[in-house]
Protein backbone atom coordinates (compact mmCIF):
# COMPACT_ATOMS: atom_id res chain seq x y z
CA UNK A 1 0.00 0.00 0.00
CA UNK A 2 2.78 2.44 0.87
CA UNK A 3 4.56 1.68 -2.39
CA UNK A 4 1.47 2.75 -4.33
CA UNK A 5 1.19 5.95 -2.31
CA UNK A 6 4.85 6.75 -2.87
CA UNK A 7 4.51 6.05 -6.60
CA UNK A 8 1.42 8.28 -6.85
CA UNK A 9 3.22 11.15 -5.10
CA UNK A 10 6.21 10.77 -7.43
CA UNK A 11 3.99 10.73 -10.52
CA UNK A 12 2.06 13.77 -9.25
CA UNK A 13 5.35 15.58 -8.78
CA UNK A 14 6.35 14.80 -12.36
CA UNK A 15 3.00 16.02 -13.69
CA UNK A 16 3.23 19.25 -11.68
CA UNK A 17 6.81 19.75 -12.88
CA UNK A 18 5.76 19.32 -16.51
CA UNK A 19 2.85 21.72 -15.93
CA UNK A 20 5.19 24.34 -14.48
CA UNK A 21 7.62 23.92 -17.37
CA UNK A 22 4.94 24.23 -20.06
CA UNK A 23 3.23 27.24 -18.45
CA UNK A 24 6.62 28.90 -17.88
CA UNK A 25 7.52 28.51 -21.55
CA UNK A 26 4.16 29.79 -22.77
CA UNK A 27 4.21 32.85 -20.51
CA UNK A 28 7.89 33.47 -21.28
CA UNK A 29 7.25 33.58 -25.03
CA UNK A 30 4.25 35.85 -24.53
CA UNK A 31 6.32 38.21 -22.35
CA UNK A 32 9.20 38.02 -24.81
CA UNK A 33 6.85 38.93 -27.67
CA UNK A 34 5.70 41.94 -25.65
CA UNK A 35 9.37 42.92 -25.26
CA UNK A 36 9.46 42.81 -21.46
CA UNK A 37 13.16 41.93 -21.52
CA UNK A 38 14.91 39.81 -18.92
CA UNK A 39 11.95 40.06 -16.54
CA UNK A 40 10.07 37.68 -18.85
CA UNK A 41 11.47 34.56 -17.21
CA UNK A 42 10.81 35.87 -13.70
CA UNK A 43 7.22 36.75 -14.57
CA UNK A 44 6.77 33.36 -16.24
CA UNK A 45 8.13 31.43 -13.25
CA UNK A 46 6.03 33.36 -10.73
CA UNK A 47 2.90 32.88 -12.83
CA UNK A 48 3.49 29.15 -13.43
CA UNK A 49 4.33 28.36 -9.80
CA UNK A 50 1.31 30.36 -8.62
CA UNK A 51 -1.07 28.58 -10.96
CA UNK A 52 0.40 25.17 -10.10
CA UNK A 53 0.00 25.86 -6.37
CA UNK A 54 -3.57 27.10 -6.81
CA UNK A 55 -4.59 24.17 -9.00
CA UNK A 56 -3.03 21.66 -6.59
CA UNK A 57 -4.74 23.02 -3.48
CA UNK A 58 -8.03 24.34 -4.90
CA UNK A 59 -8.82 22.02 -7.83
CA UNK A 60 -11.43 20.08 -5.83
CA UNK A 61 -13.29 23.24 -4.83
CA UNK A 62 -13.12 24.60 -8.39
CA UNK A 63 -14.56 21.43 -9.93
CA UNK A 64 -17.29 21.12 -7.31
CA UNK A 65 -18.37 24.74 -7.74
CA UNK A 66 -18.37 24.48 -11.54
CA UNK A 67 -20.70 21.48 -11.30
CA UNK A 68 -22.89 23.14 -8.65
CA UNK A 69 -22.30 20.22 -6.29
CA UNK A 70 -24.02 20.04 -2.94
CA UNK A 71 -24.01 17.58 -0.05
CA UNK A 72 -26.34 14.62 -0.57
CA UNK A 73 -29.21 14.37 1.89
CA UNK A 74 -31.12 11.21 2.71
CA UNK A 75 -34.47 12.81 1.91
CA UNK A 76 -33.55 14.23 -1.51
CA UNK A 77 -31.13 11.56 -2.75
CA UNK A 78 -32.57 8.28 -1.47
CA UNK A 79 -31.41 6.27 -4.50
CA UNK A 80 -27.81 7.45 -4.04
CA UNK A 81 -27.94 6.68 -0.32
CA UNK A 82 -29.23 3.16 -1.05
CA UNK A 83 -26.43 2.52 -3.57
CA UNK A 84 -23.77 3.73 -1.16
CA UNK A 85 -25.21 1.66 1.69
CA UNK A 86 -25.15 -1.44 -0.52
CA UNK A 87 -21.53 -0.73 -1.49
CA UNK A 88 -20.51 -0.39 2.16
CA UNK A 89 -22.20 -3.68 3.09
CA UNK A 90 -20.59 -5.59 0.22
CA UNK A 91 -17.15 -4.10 0.89
CA UNK A 92 -17.27 -5.34 4.50
CA UNK A 93 -18.18 -8.88 3.48
CA UNK A 94 -15.52 -9.18 0.78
Amino acid sequence: MFETSKKNKFESGIIIGIFILVITLIVYYICHALRLGTMSIVIALIFSIGTAWASYYYSDKIVLSLNKARPATKEEDQKLVNILDALMVTSRTS
